[in-house]
């Protein structure tokens, strides 16, 4: 049967800022909360661009992969394998802003180029004014403090530190992740309620808002959910997951399976329909990665992959003979990769691949579907001119 093709399927920072319009943020890890006020008025561009990655989940799941003791603390572009995840655009420069790195603030990761800043960050530990730059050498730009749980913060600064991925040292043992990062809601939902209670009231909207078909108002609970760090059961992720793909925000969709798969087992009741969202927002690639499949692809599934595709004959010159022998070849062909494509679903079931190796191995199948479709297609296609000729 032809397969389905899926698209590819502690004490407050002391920091001399003018009173303004601020957004806060709630950072849950492994380790506890962390709440952040973002100077939206004094570095507009870089609160723009935290905001936009948060709104997309891309730091669920990311770690504080450097840390300098009586330094800073650096995390928000390597996950759990201290792998990169792809950032985007970088945003210009406001290290001229007035706000120094002082202890607890946060402020952009860059490069040697001022204007490199993407989703990268850091909290500092101390006061780093050398940080600030000067009138002819811009900083690095300072876009909020911590005004909650710098002991936290202090606690992840503390760790011991070594060689990790491809990280020669300052990778903290054990790895601290973001479990969720979220916009504080301007007023806190059921408030009169303790928190083990508020966020079973938070879960029941989240019902509630789903059965009701408003999948608008079930993001809107699912924030004030990860804002006050409520635990995500595989459960919740696939529900997340679902919520996220029908408001339009595919990369929050790829960032909840992600955590699915890492939460659940191939034996969950809802892991082939995760396995089928992902499948649906991954992007594919602009090449047929079957036809030359990378160093990283043959490590991932050389077992899965099959030899080329057996060269058609032209229906217009072809006797009998050439066609039967060509017919043969091409259902010994198909047959193969069926059962290549079995073995690649196999493989990306694994629930400790990467994003981008699950990401690769969908692509194989989706790309093995191509090439049986072409093949088919085009012998038919002989076949046909063939059949004129008799």
């Amino acid at each position: 049967m032809r397969r389905m093709r899926f698209p590819l399927l502690a004490a407050l920072a002391v920091c001399a800022v003018p009173a303004a319009r601020a957004t806060d943020v709630a950072m849950c890890t492994d380790l506890g909360r962390v709440t952040i006020e973002l100077f939206d008025e004094q570095a507009p561009q870089h609160v723009a661009n935290f905001l936009r990655y948060i709104d997309e989940g891309f730091y669920v799941g990311t770690v504080f992969h450097r840390v300098i003791p009586n330094f800073m603390i650096q995390g928000g572009g390597h996950d759990r394998d201290l792998g990169r995840r792809p950032a985007g655009e970088p945003v210009p420069n406001e290290s001229a802003n007035g706000i120094s790195n002082t202890r607890g603030t946060l402020a952009a990761a860059r490069t040697d180029d001022p204007d490199s800043a993407t989703s990268q960050f850091f909290i500092n530990l101390v006061d780093n004014d050398g940080l600030d730059g000067a009138a002819s050498e811009p900083g690095y730009t300072v876009f909020g403090r911590v005004t909650d749980g710098l002991d936290i913060v202090d606690e992840i600064g503390s760790l011991p530190t070594g060689p990790g991925g491809a990280f020669p040292t300052d990778v903290p043992d054990p790895l601290v992740a973001v479990t969720a990062l979220a916009r504080i809601p301007a007023r806190q939902s059921y408030p009169g309620l303790s928190r083990p209670d508020r966020l079973e009231a938070i879960r029941e909207q989240i019902t509630a808002t789903i059965d009701a078909e408003d999948l608008l108002a079930a993001a809107q609970w699912f924030n004030a959910y990860h804002a006050d760090c409520g635990e995500m059961t595989a459960d919740l992720r696939i529900t997340e997951a679902t919520v996220a793909l029908v408001t339009e925000r595919k990369p929050a969709v790829v960032t909840a399976l992600d955590e699915f798969f890492r939460l659940a087992s191939p034996r969950h009741g809802s892991w082939d329909i995760a396995q089928s969202l992902y499948q649906m927002v991954v992007p594919d690639g602009a090449e047929n990665i079957i036809a030359a499949p990378s160093a990283e692809l043959a490590q991932l599934a050389a077992d899965c992959l099959i030899d080329a595709p057996p060269a058609l004959p032209d229906g217009a010159t072809a006797n009998l003979e050439e066609m039967l022998d060509s017919q043969a070849l091409v259902r010994s062909f198909l047959a193969q990769s069926e059962d290549s494509i079995d073995c690649l679903d196999e493989r990306s079931n694994d629930r400790e691949l990467s994003s981008d190796q699950r990401s690769l191995l969908i692509r194989a199948h989706n790309d093995t579907v191509d090439v049986m479709e072409e093949i088919a297609g085009t012998f038919n296609d002989q076949i046909a001119i063939f059949r004129e000729r008799q």
